[in-house]
Order: structure tokens, then sequence, then C-alpha cells
């Protein structure tokens, strides 16, 4: 049956699993005419009007309009269940997200539902596109007298208060009574009013002469950056009318803003995240790239334009690209280590939805900042409709959206350049006001956090929009509290904002932006909402750095868990308020407080309080046993095995390897699989990662090639939910992957504990050590080695051995195949070289039932083999049990990660890696490290041990002078450290985690 358009504008919100019944979710009202032909129905509400605006010019009828009908989910009980449970703490179902496109099958509208409606509106004469990947969205072209028949409305032209222009429908789009229920909204028939960026005020500009891009050595990634001294100099001399500015009075730079907020260089620091930046304008790279030049960062910034994106250009004498640039630089003055991606669109209500839409469809981000906003008042209503649903579908796949709540405190329709009528009516901005957004208010600060006060522009209030579950995350009110949105009875108004960080323009954020005509740099001083909400991204990204959050799952739709934390999380605000107007008779509305407040909500961060609150709030990933296999091969993509075709895998291409219920791996229960993978035939250098399938693709490696190299190396990564891995090809030219499955991880019971050793030299055919004779292994020869009773592995009850195995001076090509003593020798591949190559890899192989195992030389020409024990399992629960984590970088000499400096280790020196982050890996007893070396100076070899233990006689990565390796280690872990020490020359060391026993 038909709803009402108010009925129809006010049925969404957020729920807890325990208060679903209380969801947000209107009731039908029933209809007294034929049912089987319900009459026309409205969708959405009234046309917004802004304050101020006066009739004008009506627009023509062949004027264009892109729209975008958006449709209702196919179940909002079972989503609104959904969101409820994936962001409690307290659900079972707690961070299991949707991957990316899921959201689309299981959410999104019917095929029956889609074809109705493409098929009312084609009848109408409007072009339908394809149906957008949230699989709610109909991208529609018409024209304005298209648009006037079709949805049986007219358009009326007015001019605005700013003095643009603009034209909107006069009444809500009409659909047929059949499909009128499944059409939650019509975005793009208004022009009128536009989203505002939410910065506020510059001190500046102040001038340098020339841009000082390139003139400084980077600082160390992952650690804050410091302002360089020249810019400070600047904003301490007093020119062009302007005073001079100091560091913690008159600004905030980013390293001083970090330690005030206890988010400054975040200890353990894993892969980085990826922030995406909601921007409706251009901006100018070199503004970033001088903020990156002075403060030593190198994040990675980049453009993803939505709809051929905004053609306005940006410059200092239009303010085009400020907010772009604040937004930007705070994320990367905060977060080194994250990667930013700046959506852009034009700032039109069809393409703001788009580029939001896009951000959210690509999923390539899991924190979103967003510093453009409009008080709710003159939002169109189907805009806030049609928006809601992609919030919803942002925390359905963990993506955390942080949003600005608006500079005009209490009153967020109020602009300060002309005087609007009811300039006092208190109304609160969206889309900071969605349950699904996180919204940031401003304070003023000087000198100490100590010092902090409600800044009067802050943003905050109650919707009259959004209601929650009584029981939902917002289990307070503020001071002031009203029931204007019509709540019902177990209901509250959404109230914002949630939390602040510096928002007053006088106390604000350093920015460059603008070129001189000479080509120097101009730097400003900026405040707003919109500077403290990308604080607040940066914070949610430092989170999902974490090695707890990204081994469980990033934090997403953090409301619950951070309205649950301590008070000692937050640096509760107490003093001021966001009265904004002269006007007397709201003076003072609404008053900071001890505790939640509307004005400054739960208060400004105390970073790795919150940080850990979040990241502790995630279980430990299952404790798995492992299963060891005799190797079998799963994939061989130049003979289809595994994968469809015999081409090879195209460059930046990916194979997805289902392996729970192949090679012997069972089709439940899996955890994490152990598989040799081998790179053939590639046709450019790169690298391989592999991840579980649904999850982001990080930034770790498994192994490196070069053009026409024969590389494999064991690689332990954990099984999506299908039981499919991804394996990536991270190079321009095309490779073939081969894939021998050779263990499992599982959480069924049988499997064995691991029981690490530090590594033990337990075969060298070169020294006569496990064998008799000092003789290189013949062509197609075998050493059948005893490994029970050797490097600390047990004369009996040991099932598995970890041996690191090294090939080195090979008279021709071949390669090892390992297996256990007793069994058929299989066709699979352990080591592959070339001839005089050095090779290493580890091995994880089943041990027969005599304890011995074989080491088969599958060329024709002789080899010396190298084998090291790392460690057994054992079928009791003497052992440890494994978990998965990452993968996460937590080493990296190049870029000071892990490590004090940005240096080569030079031969001879020990590296200690602190692997203990305080609750992950704090207990861990060994460390699933893929370790790579790259650039080494000269020939050598890398040992990895635990801390506190004497140096043993063993390698685990091999090389020549030049040569990137990568191998799978498995260390022990004491003192909560590792050793790293090559031997000769100097290298690069990279340390990626895989997982961990404990």
């Amino acid at each position: 049956m038909g709803r009402t358009a108010r009925e129809k504008a006010f049925r969404w919100g957020t729920a807890t699993a325990a208060a679903l019944a209380m969801a947000v979710t209107m009731a039908p009202m029933s209809y007294a005419g034929v049912a089987d032909e319900p009459p026309p129905q409205r969708v959405g509400g009234a046309p917004k009007i802004p304050q101020g605006a006066v009739r004008a010019a009506d627009p023509a009828a062949g004027q264009a309009l892109d729209l975008s009908v958006v449709l209702e989910p196919r179940d909002p009980a079972a989503l609104n269940r959904f969101l409820a449970e994936v962001s409690d703490p307290g659900s079972p179902n707690y961070r299991k997200y949707l991957g990316t496109g899921e959201f689309a099958g299981r959410f999104g509208a019917s095929p029956q539902t889609v074809a109705q409606v493409r098929a009312e509106l084609a009848a109408r004469g409007l072009e339908v596109g394809t149906l957008e990947p949230d699989g709610l969205t109909m991208p529609v072209h018409a024209t304005v007298g298209k648009a006037a028949e079709a949805f049986a409305t007219d358009f009326d032209g007015y001019r605005l208060e700013d003095g643009g222009t603009g034209f909107t429908n006069t009444r809500a789009p009409r659909f047929a009574g059949e499909i009128a229920d499944d059409v939650r909204a019509v975005v793009g028939l208004s022009t009128l009013a536009r989203y505002v960026p939410r910065n506020s005020g510059t001190k500046g500009p102040a001038r340098l002469q020339t841009a000082p891009d390139g003139a400084r050595q980077p600082r160390l990634t992952g650690t804050t950056g410091t302002m360089c001294a020249d810019i400070k100099n600047l904003y301490g001399t007093a020119s062009d009318g302007y005073p001079a500015a100091y560091d913690k009075q008159d600004y905030w730079s980013a390293r001083s803003l970090a330690a005030a907020y206890n988010m400054a260089d975040q200890p353990n620091v894993q892969t980085g995240t990826t922030v995406a930046v909601y921007s409706l304008e251009n901006y100018d790279l070199r503004d970033i790239s001088s903020y990156q030049a002075c403060h030593g960062t190198k994040a990675s910034v980049s453009s993803v334009r939505v709809n051929g994106g905004p053609s306005e250009p940006s410059g200092i004498d239009t303010g085009v690209g400020m907010e772009t640039a604040l937004d930007v630089q705070t994320v990367i003055g905060l977060a080194p280590q994250a990667k930013v991606l700046v959506y852009q669109g034009e700032n039109t209500w069809d393409d703001a939805t788009a580029v939001l839409r896009r951000i959210v469809t690509d999923n390539r981000a899991k924190v979103v900042s967003i510093s453009w906003g409009l008080c709710e008042a003159n939002t169109p209503a189907e805009v806030m409709d049609a928006e809601n649903l992609l919030y919803q579908q942002a925390a359905a796949q963990g993506q955390t959206v942080v949003a600005a709540s608006g500079d005009s405190g209490s009153t967020g329709c109020y602009n300060p350049y002309y005087d609007a009528p009811n300039a006092d009516r208190l109304v609160t901005d969206w889309p900071s006001s969605s349950p699904y957004v996180l919204g940031v208010g401003g304070t003023t600060m000087r000198g100490a956090v100590t010092g902090q006060t409600t800044w009067n522009g802050s943003g905050g209030g109650v919707s009259q929009r959004a209601r929650l579950a009584s029981g939902s995350f917002q289990n307070r009110t503020g001071t002031g509290y009203a029931n204007v949105c019509a709540a019902g009875s177990g209901e509250t108004c959404r109230q914002v904002p949630d939390v602040s960080a510096v928002g007053d323009p006088a106390t604000g954020y350093p920015v460059a932006f603008g070129r001189t005509s000479t080509g120097g740099q101009y730097w400003h001083i900026i405040g707003g909402t919109s500077g403290a909400a990308p604080v607040w991204a940066a914070l949610m990204a430092q989170a999902d750095q974490d090695l707890a959050c990204q081994a469980n799952g990033t934090v997403g739709h953090a409301h619950h868990a951070l309205y649950r934390l301590p008070a000692t999380a937050f640096r509760d605000v107490t003093t001021g308020n966001n009265n904004l107007t002269e006007s007397g008779n709201r003076s003072g509305q609404y008053l900071a407080g001890t505790g939640y407040d509307l004005a400054t909500g739960l208060g400004t961060p105390n970073g790795r309080e919150i940080v850990k609150g979040l990241c502790a709030a995630v279980p430990r990933s299952a404790a798995s046993t492992f299963n060891a296999l005799t190797p079998t091969r799963v994939l061989d993509t130049r003979y289809g095995l595994g994968r469809a075709g015999t081409s090879p895998v195209a460059g930046n291409g990916t194979v997805k390897l289902k392996v729970t219920g192949a090679g012997g791996v069972p089709a439940t229960g899996v955890t994490a699989v152990v598989v040799n993978v081998t790179a053939a035939s590639p046709t450019a250098t790169g690298h391989l990662i592999a991840y579980p399938n649904g999850a982001t693709r990080p930034q770790s490696s498994n192994m490196n090639w070069l053009k026409g190299e024969i590389i494999p190396n064991l690689v332990t990564v954990p099984v999506g939910k299908d039981g499919s891995v991804i394996l990536f090809n991270a190079s321009s030219g095309t490779v073939h992957f081969v894939a021998d499955v050779a263990g499992y991880y599982s959480t069924e019971a049988g499997g064995g504990t691991y029981l690490p050793k530090s590594p033990s030299r337990v075969l060298d055919t070169r020294n006569a050590i496990g064998v008799s004779t000092r003789t290189p292994v013949a062509g197609r020869g075998t050493v059948s080695l005893k490994v029970a009773g050797a490097g600390g592995v047990p004369a009996a009850g040991a099932t598995a051995v970890v041996l690191n195995i090294t090939a080195t001076a090979p008279a021709s090509t071949g390669h090892l195949i390992a297996y256990p003593n007793g069994a058929t020798r299989t066709e699979s591949s352990n080591i592959n070289w070339l001839k005089g190559q050095t090779r290493p890899n580890m091995v994880v192989l089943p041990i027969g039932t005599d304890g011995k195992v074989n080491l088969f030389n599958a060329g024709y020409g002789t080899v010396h083999f190298v084998a090291d024990v790392a460690g057994y399992f054992t079928a009791d629960t003497t052992g440890s049990s494994f978990h998965t984590a990452g993968p996460s970088r937590l080493l990296d000499t190049r870029y000071a990660l892990g490590t004090a400096r940005n240096t080569p280790v030079p031969g001879g020196a020990t590296l200690v890696l602190n692997v203990d982050d305080g609750h992950t890996l704090a207990k861990a007893k060994a460390v699933v490290l893929n370790v790579t070396v790259t650039a080494p100076t000269s020939s050598g070899f890398l040992t990895v041990w635990p801390d506190g233990t004497a140096l043993p006689n063993a390698s685990s990565v091999n090389w020549v002078k030049g040569q990137t390796v990568a191998n799978l280690v498995t260390v022990p872990v004491v003192n909560g450290k590792i050793d790293f020490r090559p031997n000769a020359g100097s290298v690069h060391v990279i340390a990626d985690l895989f997982g961990y026993y404990m």
C-alpha cells in the first residue's frame, strides 16, 4: 500500500539488535481504494525553499536534468538488523562486514522491482541508465519539460539571498501506486541551495616567495611530521597587516595537535589505511606537495573524478580548493602513513550524491572525511533519504564516515554574510545528523588541552529528522534536548555532535593554499569544524592501522563502541556554548557541561586510549591448529588448473583461488592455508600480494620477481568467508601463478599445535652436516634427512616440521620437491632455481613414520641443500595455537617503519623489532612473517631469530648483490622482540605479518 510523503521521508533510523522492534520505520497507511489498482502516490517530502529566496524566471523546458531514482532496499528490517549486529561489540556478528559488491545482492532492490520501475520511467519518456553498483540507484536523463510531465509537477525559478539562482519542482514526484512504495527518492529535481564547505576564517595569507617543494628530507613514515622552521618563522613574522602567529596559541601544527590529543608517533603502526576525502571542488596538488615537503611526509594523494569532476578552477582569488587542501593536509599531518583518495564532483545535488555513492561502492577507503554540509532545513529531503541509504551501506561494509557538524552553532541555517530570516532557528547540519555518520563539533584551544572550551560556531543540537531507539548508541541526552523530531515511545531524536576537535579559526590549522605569481606558496590559518572532522578521520585511520583492528576488522560504524568507552578516552569540554547569533532569546544554547553535551558531544580525543578501546573491543581471531598435507597442486594458470583458461594473469590482475575443499583442505572450519606459490614467465618486474577474498588489498608482499624469473615462496594466508584467497599480480606485465597447498589451519579438532625453535642447522651438504660426505646432491637425486631428534625436534611425537631450505651452487636449472619419507613423491615444487643461483624457501611438511623427510633434486645438474629447523608441530596440546592476523607491514627500513631510521641495515649489525603492541601480540610465542630484502650492496644472507638468544648458525633469506628476495619466516618471540642481522654489505629489510602463535 502507498505511504504519505511525510511518512516516506521519516522512516529511516538506527537501532540495536535488542531494540530492533523500535527501529525508525513507520508503518504504512491503509488505503481504502481498489486493492489491485492503488492510486498514484507522491514520493518524498515537499520541496524546500531556502530562507530569503524570491521567485525568479522559471527554467526552460528544454534544460537538461540528470536525476537519480533511488529505490527501497528489498528488506529494510533485515538491513537494520544487520547494521545493529555488525556494529554492536556485544554481538557475535560484530565487524563481520560485507565485502565490496555484496550489498546489492543482499539488500539492493529485487530484480522485479528494478524492472517495474525501469519500465514505468521509460514509458514516461525518460532515459534510464544502468543500475548503479549499490543495487538501489537508477540514473535518469531528462529535460525539465519531460520531468514535469513524468512526475506531475511544475518547476519554479528562484533567486537566492546570496545572489545565486536555481529552480525546484513544486511538488514531490508522483509514481504509479504499484511501485510508489518501492521508490525512496528522486534526486536532482532541485538546484536550489547546495552543500557548503564547513571551514571558517583565515589568518593570512602569509606569503612564501619560493615554493619549498622537495627542499627537505623525508622524515619517518608513521611518525608525526614536524613543521619546517621556515614556515614556522613565516607565521611568527607580522606582515601585510597580519600579526605574528605562534604554534599552540594562534594555530596548532600537526605535531603539537597530535601531542595534545595523544595521537603522536603511533607505536607499532601497521600497514596504512586509505582515507577518502569528499570534495565538491577542484584543488591544486602543489599545495599538498608544499605541505608534505615542509612536514617530511610522503603520503600518497590521488583523485577520483566522478561524472567528469568539478569544472571550476581552483585558486587563491576564488577560494576554490581551500577546503580540500585543509582536509587532505590535516589527514596527512596526523596519519602520515595513510593513503588519501580525493573523490571530486560538481556541487549539484545529483553529483554530490553521486560522489558519496562512488566512495561507498568503490569501498577502497575504510575512512571517509566529509567537510561539506547544509542545515537540515535547507537540504532537500530526497537528498537526505538517498544519502542515508549510502551511509547505511558504508556501515555494512565497515567504512567509518566522519562529518563536520557545521560552523553556525546551534542555528545551523545562520549565515553571517547575509541577514536570513529566522537566523536564530535551532537546527542541525546534514550529513552530521545522520545516525550513521560521526558528527564532529569544534573547540577553542590555546596552550594545552586542559584550557579548551567550546567554540561558539560548533554545530550542535537535536535533529528534526533522525530518530533512534532508546537503547541505541546515544543512550543519553544533552542539556537543552527537546523532542523536535516527534520521537515516539521508546525513541529519542538524534543528537549532534558526537565528538569534537579544534574548530575556532583563531586557533586553527596551518594550510598551504594558493600560489604566488612567481610560483611561491601561500600559507594560511584556517578553522571550522571542517578542520575538526579530518582530525577524527585521521584518528579512525590510526585505529584501522592498529594491528588488533587490522587482524579482526576495521572500526567501521564506530558509534556503539565510542559511546561505551570510559570517560578517560575523551578530554571533556565543560565550558562555553554554541550560541552564534546575537539574539538573546536563546542565549547560551547549547551549554557545554560534564559528560555528553550538545555543544561538543563526548569531547576531544585522548587518541591512544580511543584506539586501544576501539581495537580491544574486537575479539581475537579464532585459535587454530595445523594440519600438514602432502603437497598437492591446486592452481596452475599455464594449464587451466584452478582457473578457467590458460592465459597468464594480467598486470595488476588477480586470481581468485578457492582453497577450501581442494587439495585435501576441508570445506569448513578452515581459517588459513599454507600454499607454496610460484611465479613463472613474468613479462615485467613485480611482486605477489596474497590476501583473503573479501578483504581490502593490503600493502604487504609475498614474493618479488624480475622479468623472466621463476620464483617460489611459501605463503600463509587467511581464508575469506567464501573459502577463497586472492593472488594479486602487482606488476605492469603478465605472469603465471602455480600454487601447491601444503597444509591448513582449522578450528576443528585433530590438528597440531606448534612449538617454535630458534633456527638450528640440520643439513648442509657443503659441510657434511646431516649427510656423510661433502658432496652435492646429484641430478635427479634425493637426500633423506632425519629430522626427528634433530634441531630441537623430539625423537617422537612430532607430526610435521618447519624447515628453511636453501638451494645453492646448482649446476643447472632445477627445482626441489620435499615430501615425507615413505610417501609417493608428488609433482609439486618448493624451490625453483637457475644455474648458479642461491634460492631459499620455507617448507612445512609431514614427517615420515621413520622420522625422515626427503629432498629431491628435480634438476639434471648437481646442487647443494642447506636446511634449518624453525619449529615443529605435535598432535598434543603442548604447543601453541595459530591466530590469523594481517597481512600487515611491521617493518620497512626504507621508510623507518618499525625502526628509528630510514637507512639500510649494515652487515654485522643487529636490528631489533619490537612486536609487542600491548594487546594482539603481547603474549605471542612466535610470529609468521614474510621477510623481504632489497637493494643489497653485496651478496649475503639474513638471519632472523628471537631476541635475547645467541645468534644461530642459520640463514632465513639469501641473496646476491642488487637482488630483491622474499621468504616466509616463523620465528619465536622473546621479550616481545625479534632480531634481524645481515652478514655482509648493507640491505633494506621488510617484514609483513601473516599470523602468530599463542
